[in-house]
């Protein structure tokens, strides 16, 4: 015991206060729930998994928790793990990310982790698709990837590797490299390829129970529609949809893999390629995760730039998710205007970051540099041009336009209440009447700061969810200019040399044009080049301590969220993409059911499936 006196005010300090939902859990269910405690911003309750089932359904039906949204669900495999931090070596979290609409004023109230431990060796747990259908796709992927079962589920096949693939490539004993360790790899593990029961395919038009004779019909992945990477079976009676099948997979490319064996920073090079239409707003979301594991505070200017280059993103997502979507139903004529301003957009993340389309121009701590003196005045310019000549132009094309409102309206309708339950976020949830934004439900980069507007549909049909982007690009320009007009001047990266790379000037001798050195210029020392060393050697780099973060930013399709988890190494210990693509293209099926052929085109538009951050 240390010798120094402690304060009275050391002594008498208060622990956290518990929210309503945590009370009310321990209150039902007792000694069943293990632990609770609040770390970085979010609380999280350790559940045993006896009760995993009904303590989810309690939190879901109470009418003051209203845990009616899964935001996502995952799992981790401990068996890496030191036995000091919870590691095991048979053992897995399966983590539930729960998020409130109806108490979004409240902090402690609005976000809620559920971590349920399990054995691979012990029994299985029992599937959560019968409480939020958003949850069967997850548990799939949780078997695809980790071997793990859910008793009850509906269709527990494989869902991004093939049946025939053996082995669960998110397994810790699973080779991070090719270079020999996946040949050397024993493949002991034989997976099914169908370990549960198909769903029902008697649906027929009229409510009955009759089965006419249908065909089946392989949309995509050639199709033009589906750009190569979706594939829909689709069951046809006539030329109408009685049951559709989402097939994935196709451009799975292990990012959640990837991440094992790179440092903190340089996965942001991974995270350019999931949503290939605005990797700015991919580097944005996964920096966050990482600052808020780390109680990170960033400088108000580099928080300014970055929600100016997620605005511009979420302009430049929209202009392409535009053009293709109306030029998949016929409209050429609005691809060529969007295709011009997505232009205009790239030359701006250009200037910013020296890319185009990969532009890792964000990191953990701030940004690779400040914004060029030409920053300003070029994002003044295409906003001012694109909110009063471009946008103008694009809507008088489409909005009143009777063959498109013939091919939107009524076609793909979502109620709110099925979207909120299946997990869908973004111009998909929101065309359904649903304002949530994460952007105004759970603020980060100082988006408290701006004053803008959150659109919502009527009727959630594929019209309406047209109606909400076209919305959303107006209120991005607000936002952008906003942000210009208020740009806070000092630095872009926190001041900790183990976190920031250090400027060049301090690391290098650099001559002048004449290859002589320059007395007068910086000329580097032995400190810089250390610092600069230590920053991106294995094994050292970002720092990041022991635990685990879920931040969600409001990427262009919806929540992007990122669930991180640090051992305390250099190296992530999980990272778990949260793709909107994911849960909002669950619902395709339901939102074709007893539609025509020819609509399937629009309502994969309006979905706007970014094959990347789908199958990651």
């Amino acid at each position: 015991m240390s010798d120094e006196a402690t304060s009275p005010e050391e002594e008498a300090a208060p622990e956290p206060s518990r929210p309503l939902s945590v009370d009310r859990l321990e209150e039902r269910f007792a000694s069943s729930v293990l632990s609770a405690e609040e770390s970085h911003g979010t609380w999280t309750v350790v559940v045993a998994a006896d009760v995993a089932h009904d303590a989810l359904s309690f939190l879901q039906a109470d009418d003051d928790l209203a845990y009616h949204h899964l935001s996502d669900l995952t799992a981790v495999d401990l068996s890496a793990l030191d036995p000091a931090d919870g590691g095991s070596d048979d053992g897995f979290h399966i983590v539930y990310h729960l998020a409130s609409h109806r108490n979004v004023a409240d902090p402690e109230l609005r976000r809620l982790r559920v971590t349920v431990p399990v054995t691979a060796s012990g029994p299985s747990l029992p599937t959560a698709s019968d409480i939020w259908t958003g949850a069967e796709w997850a548990e799939r992927e949780i078997w695809d990837m980790f071997g793990l079962r859910f008793d009850g589920h509906p269709d527990m096949r494989r869902l991004l590797m093939p049946d025939s693939f053996e082995a669960h490539p998110l397994l810790k004993s699973y080779p991070r490299r090719g270079n020999g360790e996946r040949t050397a790899f024993n493949f002991e593990v034989s997976a099914s390829k169908l370990l549960g029961k198909q769903p029902d395919t008697t649906w027929s038009p009229d409510g009955d129970d009759v089965q006419s004779e249908t065909m089946i019909l392989n949309f995509g992945p050639q199709h033009p529609a589906t750009h190569g990477t979706l594939h829909l079976e689709v069951e046809l009676d006539g030329e109408r949809i009685v049951r559709c099948s989402p097939h994935l997979g196709y451009l799975h490319t292990g990012f959640e893999k990837l991440a094992e064996d790179m440092h903190w920073n340089q996965w942001i090079v991974v995270s350019d390629r999931m949503n290939y239409l605005s990797p700015m707003s991919n580097n944005f979301g996964y920096v966050v995760a990482a600052e808020r594991l780390m109680d990170m505070e960033i400088p108000k200017r580099a928080q300014y730039i970055r929600v100016a280059l997620a605005e511009l993103a979420r302009i430049a997502d929209h202009m392409v998710w535009l053009g293709t979507h109306a030029l998949d139903i016929g409209a050429f004529t609005v691809f060529l205007y969007a295709f011009q301003q997505r232009e205009k957009a790239y030359e701006i993340f250009e200037a910013c970051s020296g890319a185009r389309l990969t532009v890792s121009y964000m990191r953990i701590g701030g940004l690779v540099h400040d914004t060029p003196d030409s920053f300003e005045p070029m994002l003044r310019e295409f906003v001012d041009a694109f909110s009063t000549t471009a946008l103008p132009e694009i809507e008088g094309m489409l909005s009143k336009n009777r063959i498109w409102i013939d091919r939107t309206k009524g076609v793909g309708v979502l109620d709110a209440d099925e979207a909120v339950n299946a997990g869908v976020t973004g111009p998909v949830l929101r065309g359904s009447g649903v304002e949530w934004d994460v952007r105004k439900a759970d603020p980060y980069s100082s988006y408290e700061d701006f004053d803008f507007d959150i659109p919502v549909g009527v009727n959630g049909d594929t019209y309406d969810r047209y109606l909400v982007r076209l919305e959303e690009l107006r209120q991005s320009c607000r936002i952008i200019t906003q942000a210009l007009d208020r740009m806070p001047g000092g630095p872009v990266n926190v001041d900790d040399h183990k976190v920031k790379m250090p400027d060049k000037s301090h690391v290098y001798k650099i001559p002048d044009h004449t290859h002589r050195y320059d007395p007068g210029h910086p000329q580097g020392s032995i400190e810089g080049l250390i610092h600069h060393f230590k920053t991106v050697m294995d094994g050292h780099g970002v720092q990041i301590p022991v635990g685990e973060a879920y931040a969600a930013t409001e990427s262009p399709n919806g929540e992007l969220g990122f669930y991180v988890v640090s051992d305390g190494t250099g190296t992530p210990y999980r990272v778990r993409v949260r793709a909107p693509s994911f849960y909002n293209y669950q619902m395709v099926p339901k939102l074709l059911r007893g539609h025509m052929v020819s609509d399937i085109v629009t309502v994969l538009g309006s979905v706007n499936v970014i094959a990347g951050e789908l199958d990651r």
